[in-house]
């Protein structure tokens, strides 16, 4: 290309000396005329038109290549950077080189186009430059190695004469430039580079000047008229492949425009002699027959206006033919509207045929719509293709077809009704489902047509504006398409879900475009949104369709919300238009200004580029903060609307509820968390942050409600997982990465490495080359078909990355300020180009390689570093704080949280310390659903960092005696989690023995529990361990340490020798795996043997007798697991009696041999024989208990010696015993001196002890012989006679007690002796002694007698004795059964009473005994069951807690069995009871513990597992037990504190029960109110008569008060004689005062507590139907009403020591009888005159009023008030007489009446 360039705006060779004229600024847009010579149509002639663009009279709109003075200062920049590397050929940086390649290809001549323009003629010099000289510019380094490396082939014009040429020589020829070139007027804010004049050689130079256009004359710019920016697609430069598809487009559209054109005008079907017409058809419509295009010819019609509209030929097209176009589509789009496609039922065939006819002509109008969408959206700059007609059609046409034929088909259900669980068959088939079914294929071909019509109005919407009404129909009808409710399944759905999900995604799409063109709709476009929530469906499975390539699928609605948002943030294009305009109007004042200013107030280039162009300017002052604080801030208040709109409304329901809101409010957050980290969907942070603060508000706010906190603190838990769900996948993404191979994956990895740390920088997050541009850079690398979705996730990505750079520092929870430190500038200005121009990253940051995984992992940085993912310790701290708070439903609400928080990420412990504080706080708190919760927590937190297991067991062991079962049963489980993780015996001990104690438990699924449990850990373990084998050395040792652990508990708590017994027994016969634990226990039994001989066998070397009083259990629980030579290895041990520790080893192996020997007749004769010898020899130095197991011992070996053994030996030992007792019976002596009592003590006790363990009845004879004194007929009768006349109270007690004792012991084995006349005397004179001791004595025996006798839990008969079976374990003994029956039964008869009698009087072991005998006799069901009852109810409130479960299990037990019996005894019992707390326990509070308890909480567990009639006569009985007869109320007695007791008693266990239903709390407060109201207004009566002195007429009544009643009528006018008060009249009115608001209190208490307001004010038929079933739930601050309930009766049972004590009480509840504090009213009148309607209304009915309507005189509470409402009295006849007036007592009470103002009788203050 000939000629030379010059610097725009300066003169030739850029000198800034040599400034060009000011007039040569004011520059303008040439004419065509002008502009023409410039072009290449002045000297070529085209080929093809359309090389060229033809110039047009418009600005300059040429795309430049630096579109702001920013991009030239980048390019400057980058010009500078490449001079730098380019200092020499041999250190030139490689991208200098590969640049410099770059230009060599552009400067290439074989790729250049030559020009050959004509030479201007010349103008006149410039004298003033004539003689000027101006030097060529220095070269940069780059400039000069591209000019030394690079040959390019160049002449100059040559001029057509000498006179040219000269005065080109002499530099005053010019070359003009185009226009285009100068850069002081153009809106691009180009700069094109100076370029040095080269001449061919170099002593040749030349000077080429441009030529300066005149300045226009205002006249002449007045002509000019300023047109908006246009973008011309068809000035694109085009390859060949392109043009020669565009024009084939073109020629095949007019092509076919002329068939149709053609066809149009040909006759029509209708026509007689009509040819056939395959262009247009005729179509009826059921309004008649219209002719439109054939649907194949529409259709090409519309795909060829689409290919040449995509191929940039549209203008090619004439106007009047698309016109045309138009009006043919018009007729089919106008004919849908016609059309009826709704679906039907009971169709014939041809209607059904009819049907799908129709549906193929609305998919022709369908198309002709797209087809006039098309031309108007590609004509946009033709006013002639634009008619708003065309709108309103398509608009109309797509109406009826969504509305009409789609939305209604889409929700047909495929049934015709619901189908009802548990039916097997199906409910018959809907026919208008089946029809659409059947025609599948026309409706999918329709549903998909709709799609891209609904797709093309986006386009439509974007280039063309849209009238209000045109905007909002398109809204309708996006709203209508997202809101429809689509099916499940395709099994539910008539054309497939997914076929009416692309149709809503569409309808989506353009709502998102209307959002983003149209700013003034925006509020409306969210406020449709969220008001049409309510239409979505709440299952998540029906919910979240909208698929997503890389995350599980959301609700549209929730994509929806985050691409409007992410809108809000992106800077649209219509703003930069608006933007645009409003530049330009300045532009032209700024000209105008810069006239009057002079060359010399320009100073410098830049500052005359800064004045020649304000608009530059103002983008250079502009800064990024500018720009993006409003993007920012109207992200932020979008998604502070919508997340305070779901919030509210989700607040005001539950999950129960019928409305959606708190379902979708889930399903929204799980959404926003599904995405959490996507790169397409960067606007769920920004919803989950606000989420976040809204919540955290609602939480610490003061005046939130339980519901509203439980709600916030639930979903912070779900939010908090999502975060430890992002961090998780965070780093699990590293691993996707070639962290090895590529830098931007090491520089990702290393970053998160940081975060993990805690050590992360933001100011490497936000840097250029951080992990925002590589979002960026992918998102704008995947948006190759400009699509929307990627273009405002992009939008958001760089606002959030640019308001980070701006801000001192980064977002945080509460604010968006962090301390991130400010960024550098040019950060800034890369970003603001990133702003301007969408492809600057590419263009000039350049690309760098980048693979999804690392654009993943580079976006889920960002979001970690976001400020929602930030605040999650601000979450975990906001639950932990909620932990403490004082409602039970918040504290349980936020430990849930917290658990599913630590199932997310247990590391939380490790940085928390303080986490198990606020749980182990929550394991104590009162409520059992808040403990249940902490023990949950614990339990998560142990398994996730088991090494917690030791400092947290003791804190679990607690709770298994905690008041709740569920409780209890979490506890256990914990327990035998911890033991399996732990395999230390510190912990395992007390673990197993916190676990075994739950045996004894009063709740039968806890027991089956620990029984469960202590099999699962002690034996499960060890059924595939054998002592022999490959690893019998491993089973060694576990066997020898689960020994060493029985040991251990065995010797740390003696009671678990019998809990252990019958837990082993139970395993070894009962449980399902027996088998398995007797080999178990075998196993165990003989390593505990080889420790006997060797302790060391046994880690921590345990003593010998610790080993064997473990042996002692398995041997009682299962003889059978022992070996003969396991016994005969003992017998040494049966020899040494010389200490006490020898005593114990004594002890423990004759018990084992007792209770083995029967079962192992094998044992060898010798060692039988030594045995036997040895335990006679040490017979008379044992005591008691060795006795008790010496004396069968040695019967046993008798028996399996037989005729190799001496049989008279024992019987002649007994009989010589016999003898020596008998001696010492010659005189009653009531004092002997010890050492004879303790013999005969002695002797008496070895005597019981034989006689109960031996059968002599074979030696009859010979004791007869022997003791002449007896005349027994069996050797048990002789022993018996022989001690009877020790219990003679002549006798000495010691003898007494030895003598009783051993008469029970040998009836004990042969019951028929207590039937004997003496021994049963005896008895009756213990219990008439009442002598402590010989009491206890005999309950002992008594009950050894009944417990031996009981039937276990297996079904089989007990053995007679302790711990003996049947068969040969009964040592050879027989009786006949009906001896035990009967002496069981007699006695029981017989001495019940004195049992009941000393079971009660104290607390003591002989109380302890009296209690298990009750037990024990009612089990056995000797008595009848109402004896006993109210014992039971009083010994369930024992302190013992032995005593309290036994009795409470007897009495379940019994109730189940006689349930109408135990009811008419249950008022007696709580009588009883409470005598027994008062007498024996000293405390007659109703309730025990902190939180309370009610003492009688067990008897009411028992009164719930019956009837529900049962459970309400109680309360009523017990209720109408408070009505005490005030008249008879005895205050002389105690001050006449013992029926305010009872009544406080009573009321505190009413207070304090666990009520299961409502039904039975409203029961309970109807009576207690009806108490109130009878006995009360009779009281009130006579303290305003006798203590307030008021005047009242006399009244006959039924009161049970006395009055003073005059035997006269009274007159208006006669005064009443004031009755005379006496102090104790006025301390009984008193007492009675007390009473009463005793009651009161305790009913406000349960209305408050328990929530039964809501259930009052119902209408009655509702209220019966709906309480029946309802479960009762208290309310979330029930302890504080509990402490407030204990406040208040503390101060109404203060003592009455004075009168004016006893005068405050008396007005005190006169007022709370006159006056409802818990109703508020607008008056005294309305109080007075409107309470029936008042209460009727659903206020609350007074006491009287419910009364009188049959209703339920239940009075609940309401909110606070100061004004109280009165109640109207009841209990006398006709209601309280009216009175004057009276005076008021204490201070004055608005609404409580107008007292002693001397008012008409209607305002007397509402006593009617």
């Amino acid at each position: 290309m000939e000629g030379s360039k010059q610097t725009n705006g300066t003169a030739p060779h850029g000198d800034p000396s040599q400034q060009l004229p000011n007039t040569a600024r004011k520059l303008r847009a040439p004419t065509v005329q002008e502009a023409l010579p410039y072009t290449p149509l002045s000297s070529i002639v085209p080929f093809t038109p359309d090389v060229i663009p033809a110039p047009l009279a418009l600005p300059t709109l040429t795309p430049a290549v630096l579109q702001s003075s920013a991009d030239s200062a980048n390019a400057k920049k980058l010009l500078h950077d490449l001079s730098s590397g380019a200092t020499s050929a041999e250190t030139a940086s490689k991208r200098v080189q590969q640049t410099l390649k770059d230009v060599q290809k552009l400067l290439d001549p074989a790729s250049l186009t030559q020009y050959k323009f004509k030479r201007l003629p010349p103008q006149p010099s410039n004298k003033a430059n004539k003689d000027t000289t101006v030097p060529n510019p220095p070269l940069s380094s780059f400039a000069k190695m591209v000019l030394d490396n690079t040959k390019v082939s160049y002449r100059y014009l040559t001029p057509e004469s000498e006179a040219e040429s000269r005065n080109a020589t002499n530099g005053t020829g010019v070359i003009p430039l185009p226009h285009s070139w100068n850069i002081k007027k153009q809106s691009s804010g180009h700069v094109a580079p100076s370029r040095p004049q080269t001449t061919p050689s170099s002593s040749q130079q030349r000077k080429v000047e441009a030529i300066i256009p005149q300045t226009l004359t205002p006249s002449q710019r007045a002509e000019f008229q300023r047109l908006a920016d246009v973008s011309f697609d068809h000035a694109r430069p085009m390859t060949t492949d392109q043009r020669q598809k565009g024009d084939a487009a073109v020629q095949n559209l007019q092509k076919l425009l002329s068939e149709v054109f053609d066809a149009e005008d040909a006759p029509t079907e209708s026509d007689q002699q009509a040819t056939p017409n395959p262009v247009f058809v005729v179509r009826d419509t059921g309004d008649g027959s219209v002719t439109i295009l054939a649907p194949e010819v529409q259709a090409r019609l519309d795909s060829s206006i689409s290919k040449v509209i995509t191929s940039g030929r549209f203008h090619d097209i004439q106007i009047d033919d698309l016109m045309h176009v138009q009006k043919i589509c018009e007729v089919p789009v106008s004919t849908v509207q016609k059309l009826s496609l709704l679906v039907s039922s009971g169709w014939s065939e041809s209607e059904e045929e009819d049907w799908v006819s129709r549906l193929g002509i609305a998919e022709v109008g369908l198309i002709a719509s797209r087809t006039l969408m098309r031309t108007m959206s590609a004509g946009a700059h033709f006013k002639e293709l634009q008619s708003e007609d065309f709108v309103s059609e398509s608009l109309d046409v797509l109406k009826a077809v969504i509305e009409r034929c789609v939305i209604p088909i889409i929700e047909e259900p495929p049934f015709a009704g619901e189908k009802i669980r548990g039916e097997k068959n199906q409910p018959p088939a809907n026919p208008k489902f089946q029809a659409a079914r059947d025609n599948q294929n026309a409706l999918v071909s329709l549903i998909n047509a709709t799609s891209k019509s609904v797709r093309l109005l986006g386009d439509l919407v974007v280039k063309i504006d849209l009238d209000d009404a045109s905007i909002s129909r398109v809204e309708y009808l996006c709203k209508t398409l997202i809101f429809a409710e689509n099916a499940i399944s395709d099994k539910e759905s008539a054309v497939g879900v997914q076929v009416f999900e692309t149709l809503r995604r569409c309808a989506m799409d353009v709502l998102a475009k209307v959002f983003t063109k149209y700013t003034d709709q925006r509020q409306f476009i969210f406020d449709e949104i969220l008001i049409s929530l309510e239409k979505l469906p709440a299952t998540k499975q029906s919910a979240r369709q909208y698929r997503l390539t890389d995350a599980k699928p959301i609700q549209l609605v929730s994509a929806l919300l985050m691409r409007l948002v992410q809108t809000s943030a992106t800077k649209s294009t219509e703003a930069l238009k608006l933007r645009s305009k409003a530049q330009n109007n300045e532009e032209d004042e700024a000209d105008d200004a810069s006239d009057e200013v002079s060359d010399e107030e320009e100073s410098s280039d830049d500052e005359s580029e800064r004045k020649a162009s304000p608009s530059k300017t103002r983008d250079a002052d502009d800064d990024l903060p500018t720009i993006v604080r409003p993007l920012h801030e109207a992200a932020r208040a979008n998604a502070w609307y919508i997340v305070k709109v779901l919030t509210h409304r989700a607040a005001n329901t539950s999950k129960t509820s019928d409305e959606p809101f708190r379902k979708l409010l889930d399903i929204f957050t799980d959404d926003f968390l599904n995405v959490l980290g996507l790169s397409d969907w960067p606007a769920a942070e920004l919803l989950l942050r606000t989420l976040t603060m809204h919540m955290i508000q609602i939480v610490e706010g003061d005046k939130s409600t339980v519901p509203s906190r439980t709600l916030a603190l639930e979903l912070l838990g779900t939010m908090g997982s999502g975060i430890l769900e992002l961090q998780m996948a965070t780093r699990a993404a590293i691993k996707a990465v070639d962290v090895k191979e590529s830098p931007t994956a090491r520089r990702l990895a290393d970053l998160v490495t940081q975060f993990d740390a805690g050590q992360s920088d933001a100011a490497e997050l936000i840097s250029f080359d951080g992990p925002y541009r590589h979002v960026i850079h992918y998102l704008e690398a995947r948006n190759t078909g400009e699509d929307a979705q990627l273009q405002t996730a992009r939008g958001y990505y760089l606002m959030e990355w640019a308001f980070a750079s701006i801000s001192g520092r980064e977002g945080s929870t509460d604010s968006d300020a962090s301390e991130t430190p400010r960024a550098s500038k040019e950060l800034q200005a890369k970003l603001k180009q990133m702003f301007a121009h969408p492809k600057w990253l590419e263009d000039q940051a350049g690309s760098f390689p980048l693979t999804t995984s690392e654009a993943q992992l580079a976006s889920m940085i960002v979001t970690l570093r976001s400020p929602f993912c930030r605040a999650f310790d601000r979450i975990f701290k906001t639950l932990l704080n909620s932990m403490s708070s004082e409602q039970s439903r918040v504290k349980s609400r936020s430990m849930a949280s917290v658990v599913a928080l630590l199932e997310k990420d247990a590391s939380i412990l490790d940085r928390n310390q303080s986490v198990m504080g606020y749980i182990f706080r929550g394991a104590t708190d009162p409520s059992s659903l808040v403990r249940e919760s902490a023990m949950g927590l614990i339990d998560k937190c142990l398994a996730l960092r088991p090494e917690l297991d030791a400092s947290v067991y003791r804190r679990v062991i607690e709770r298994t005696r905690d008041a709740g079962v569920s409780v209890r049963k979490r506890a256990l489980r914990m327990l035998k989690e911890m033991y399996m993780r732990n395999k230390t015996a510190e912990i395992r001990s007390p673990v197993s023995e916190a676990i075994i104690s739950r045996i004894e438990d009063n709740e039968e699924s806890v027991i089956e529990l620990a029984r469960a449990t202590i099999e699962e850990i002690w034996f499960h373990p060890f059924y595939m361990l054998k002592l022999e084998g490959e690893r019998a050395i491993q089973a060694k040792l576990a066997f020898a340490s689960q020994a060493a652990l029985f040991i251990q508990i065995v010797e740390d708590n003696e009671r678990m020798l019998h809990v252990l017994e019958a837990l082993v027994k139970r395993l070894l016969t009962v449980s399902k795996t027996a088998d398995g634990n007797k080999r178990v226990c075998k196993t165990l039994v003989a390593v505990l043997f080889e420790g006997v001989v060797d302790s060391n066998e046994i880690p921590g070397s345990p003593g010998q007798d610790q080993i064997l009083r473990s042996l002692t259990i398995f041997a009682r629980a299962s003889p059978d697991l022992f070996t003969t030579s396991q016994l005969e290895r003992l017998e040494p041990y049966t020899q040494n009696l010389t200490n006490t520790d020898d005593l114990d080893v004594y002890r423990s192996v004759i018990t084992i041999l007792r209770n083995v020997m029967p079962h192992q007749p094998m044992m060898n004769t010798n060692t039988l024989k030594m045995l036997q010898t040895t335990l006679l020899t040490s017979v008379t130095k044992l005591q008691k208990p060795e006795l008790r197991e010496v004396a069968p011992c040695l019967w046993t070996i008798d028996n399996m010696l037989g005729d190799q053994g001496n049989p008279d030996r024992l019987p002649n030992f007994i009989l010589s015993v016999m003898q020596k007792i008998y001696g010492m019976r010659g005189s009653d002596q009531t004092v002997v001196d010890d050492k004879t009592a303790a013999t005969v003590a002695k002797l008496m006790r070895i005597a019981c002890e034989f006689g109960n363990a031996y059968n002599f009845d074979s030696h009859l004879a010979d004791f007869r012989k022997r003791c002449t004194w007896c005349t027994g007929d069996s050797v048990a009768g002789m022993l018996v006679e022989t001690l009877c006349p020790f219990t003679s109270p002549k006798r000495a007690l010691t003898l007494r007690v030895a003598s009783l004792e051993a008469i029970c012991t040998i009836a004990q084995a042969w019951p028929k002796q207590f039937l004997r006349v003496d021994v049963t005397n005896a008895f009756e004179t213990v219990f008439k002694d009442r002598i402590p001791q010989l009491e206890e004595v005999l309950l002992t025996g008594l009950e050894g007698f009944f417990v031996a006798q009981e039937v276990p839990d297996g079904g089989e008969d007990a053995p007679v004795g302790s711990g003996v079976a049947t068969g040969t374990e009964r040592l050879g003994k027989t009786y006949v059964a009906s001896d035990h029956d009967g002496a069981s039964t007699s006695l029981a008869q017989r001495f019940l009473p004195h049992v009941l009698r000393i079971a009660l009087a104290s607390c003591d072991e002989a109380a302890f005994i009296a209690a298990r005998l009750v037990v024990s006799i009612n089990k056995q069901g000797l008595v009848h069951p109402k004896e006993s009852a109210p014992v039971l109810v009083a010994l369930e409130t024992c302190p013992n807690k032995i005593v309290a479960t036994e009795a409470f299990k007897e009495h379940k037990s019994q109730f189940q069995k006689h349930e109408a019996l135990f009811e008419k005894e249950y008022m007696r019992a709580v009588q009883q009871t409470f005598e027994y707390q008062r007498d024996v326990i000293g405390d007659a509070a109703g309730y025990i513990g902190s939180p309370p308890t009610a003492k009688l909480h067990l008897t009411w567990e028992v009164l719930k597992t019956g009837k529900a009639q049962i459970r309400k006569k109680f309360l009523a009985n017990l209720a109408q037990k408070l009505d005490l007869p005030l008249a008879k109320l005895d205050v002389a007695a105690s001050g006449g504190s013992q029926p305010l007791a009872f009544v406080r008693f009573c009321l505190e266990n009413m207070a304090f029960f666990e009520y299961d239903k409502v039904d039975d709390l409203l029961h309970l407060t109807a009576s207690l109110e009806k108490i109130f109201a009878g006995t009360g207004s009779t009281l009130a009566q006579a303290i305003e008569s006798e203590v307030l002195q008021l005047q009242v007429d006399a009244v006959v009544g039924a009161s049970n008060i006395p009055y003073v009643n005059t035997s006269k009528p009274l007159s208006s006018s006669e005064p009443i004689p004031a009755p005379t008060l006496t102090p104790d009249r006025l301390l009984h009115l008193a007492m009675s005062s007390q009473l009463l608001c005793l009651i009161w209190e305790t009913r406000s208490h349960l209305h408050k507590t328990w929530n039964l307001q809501k259930h009052l004010n119902k209408p009655k038929a509702q209220q019966t139907k709906d309480t029946q079933s309802k479960t009762a739930s208290r309310a979330s601050n029930a302890p504080y009403f509990a402490e407030a309930y204990f406040k208040r009766t503390k101060e109404l049972l203060k003592p009455i020591d004075s009168a004016p004590a006893a005068r405050q009480m008396c007005a005190a509840f006169v007022e709370l009888i006159s006056v409802d504090h818990e109703v508020k009213v607008a008056s005294d009148d309305d109080a007075v005159d409107g309470d029936d309607s008042f209460a009727a209304g659903g206020g609350y009915a007074t006491p009287s009023e419910s009364t009188e309507r049959g209703l339920s005189p239940s009075v609940p509470p309401s909110g606070g008030s100061k004004a109280g409402r009165k109640r109207k009295a009841s209990g006398t006849p006709g209601g309280t007489p009216k009175k004057k007036g009276r005076p008021s007592f204490g201070k004055r009470r608005s609404g409580s009446g107008r007292f002693g103002e001397g008012d008409d009788e209607d305002e007397d203050g509402g006593w009617e």
